[in-house]
């Protein structure tokens, strides 16, 4: 179990930041609708211990009933409109952290 010496305030500012990103992206003129829906759903499978959540693009793909390539370009809507931070590790799933200027 992680051991925290904040009380949860560190998670419960992640959660507001979460809240204030969905309301960004959503009237963001750069993210597709495609886009903004992929990134709101891995927000919400983001915890407030790590602030970020790893899914490999085909299991995305499996729970939203998309196409692996469908699943591709949500992420590459969401990168070059510089909402997400991908972290790509050889062999493993890649780490997905949101981003927002006021961050």
């Amino acid at each position: 179990m992680l051991k925290r010496n904040d009380n949860g305030e560190a998670a419960a500012a992640f959660y507001d930041k979460r809240r204030l990103w969905a309301e960004y992206a959503s009237t963001h003129d750069r993210l597709t609708d495609r886009g903004f829906r992929l990134g709101f759903w891995l927000s919400r499978r983001m915890n407030g211990d790590d602030q970020c959540c790893w899914y490999s693009v085909k299991r995305i793909a499996k729970e939203m009933g998309w196409s692996a390539r469908s699943v591709q370009r949500g992420i590459a809507d969401l990168k070059a409109a510089n909402l997400i931070i991908v972290v790509e590790k050889q062999g493993k799933v890649s780490e997905y952290y949101l981003h927002a200027p006021f961050f």
